[in-house]
């Protein structure tokens, strides 16, 4: 049983033995609800936009691949412009938290405007998907992604809660990338197909983000303060994040992480052209995400204080190889690609669950090494990975099925083109599974970090007792 204990400088806040500041169940569960809001967003994004580009609102993947690959360079930068922002707003309500409430019907209704489609010319046409990606992407997205990854590191700083934060926002995203490419076309159907029925899609979607929301920016509250009061100066905080190995790994790690997220945005081929029958993406997507959650839920908090965070991501790449393999003995037969799907689901979930995790204690290690601490420019590597991963992802989806020669609707399709599909729905991720665990053979913060922390505690106490001298 953890006690509480008080210093001069934290006052009545709930502290570990470890002197590390503890959160709630219910503050837990708020703060994960924010992050399934934004998922019925990028969740959706993620798996059906380019299905939707290509064959209901009548763009080129070409141009589509290319669209996504620059807006998500461009988005990149903005969230080290956001990370900024972040770190130099003092509001009642904390420094990140008030954009999860400012945020949230902005966002809901760029959600409907992706998903509009207007019957313009193939110019206008690409002009409208060009200017509503470019406002959800990198305005209205970043504006409220980068803020509340942000928060992770304001609300504790307890290394094990901060892994079941993770645990749960990744799980809650899950839970909704799972729901959501499980109902999208059945509900699309629903409101009666076609155009309208993306729309209305969209709408029902953007009324759950909103609340989702609410409730996140209700139930939290930002609590952990920097060792030295200060607002960072651009170039020193940008220096000390250069001055962060573990930061520059995440920045790769995080790049590589979403660049497999996106990989989704392929199945609705691979369920039509592949194995003959495009409603089986909803079963594909929801065996992957429910094997995602089964581990996020029954096997990652035990696995996290059995071998870390590092050592849970090795297990998982594992598995990963292992559901591709059997993937390989028959790749069009449906039981087979379900239970391959199930085993690399449960793969990628080690990877995806710890992801925030990590970046979170490279801000402990930036302030302990550099004595600068910006949590928002340090969580812009969680968004600037995220953008170029998925940016990067989206890219390769749309100029692998252009090289392949893909004909959207059509009844067959080329020998090339059912050979870039395959590549996309068995090899891509792999290969960006393999680089992460080059990456994170690197990363040895998980040992380092007690020490560090039990450091800055007693900088803490140190500066209190200056203080009262």
């Amino acid at each position: 049983m953890e006690t509480e204990k008080q210093t001069p400088e934290l006052g009545s806040i709930p502290l570990s033995t470890s002197g590390t500041i503890r959160i709630s169940w219910p503050e837990k569960i708020s703060f994960a609800l924010g992050d399934a809001g934004c998922n019925m967003v990028w969740a959706t994004l993620q798996a059906f936009m380019m299905f939707f580009y290509t064959d209901i609102a009548g763009i080129s993947a070409a141009f589509i691949g290319t669209m996504y690959f620059v807006i998500r360079i461009m988005d990149a930068f903005s969230d080290i412009g956001m990370g900024i922002l972040v770190d130099r707003t003092n509001t009642k309500w904390g420094k990140a938290r008030p954009y999860i409430l400012w945020l949230a019907v902005p966002m809901a209704i760029g959600m409907v405007l992706l998903f509009t489609a207007p019957d313009f010319s193939t110019s206008g046409k690409q002009a409208y998907a060009f200017a509503t990606y470019f406002l959800v992407s990198v305005i209205l997205y970043t504006a409220l992604a980068q803020p509340y990854n942000t928060m992770m590191a304001l609300i504790t700083n307890d290394q094990y809660d901060r892994s079941i934060l993770n645990i749960l926002r990744m799980g809650g995203g899950v839970l909704i990338a799972m729901t959501t490419g499980y109902f999208t076309l059945p509900l699309v159907n629903a409101f009666g197909g076609g155009k309208h029925g993306w729309q209305m899609m969209a709408v029902v979607y953007a009324i759950i983000c909103v609340i989702f929301l609410v409730i996140c920016f209700a139930g939290t509250k930002e609590k952990i303060k920097p060792v030295k009061e200060q607002t960072v100066p651009v170039k020193v905080g940008l220096k000390a994040l250069f001055a962060n190995k573990y930061w520059i790994m995440m920045l790769l790690l995080g790049t590589l992480t979403f660049m497999m997220f996106s990989m989704p945005a392929a199945w609705p081929y691979y369920a039509q052209y592949v194995m003959g029958n495009p409603m089986y993406v909803g079963t594909i997507m929801t065996m992957n995400f429910l094997s995602n959650l089964v581990i996020f839920i029954f096997i990652m908090p035990w696995l996290l204080k059995k071998i870390g965070k590092r050592n849970s991501v090795f297990v998982g790449f594992v598995l990963y190889a292992i559901g591709v393999v059997i993937i390989l003995t028959n790749p069009t037969n449906y039981t087979t690609v379900i239970i391959a799907t199930l085993i690399r689901g449960a793969g990628f979930a080690p990877l995806v669950g710890t992801m925030y995790a990590f970046i979170a204690d490279t801000i402990e290690y930036g302030e302990w090494k550099t004595g600068v601490r910006s949590e928002g420019l340090t969580y812009s590597a969680a968004s600037f990975g995220q953008k170029c991963g998925t940016g990067l992802g989206g890219a390769l989806i749309g100029w692998l099925l252009a090289a392949g020669g893909y004909v959207a609707n059509a009844p067959v399709q080329s020998a090339a083109s059912m050979g870039m599909i395959n590549f996309m729905f068995i090899w891509l991720q792999l290969i960006a599974y393999v680089l992460a665990v080059i990456i994170l053979l690197f990363y040895k913060l998980d040992k380092e970090y007690p020490a560090i922390i039990e450091e800055l505690k007693q900088r803490k106490l140190n500066k209190v007792s200056e203080a009262g001298k």
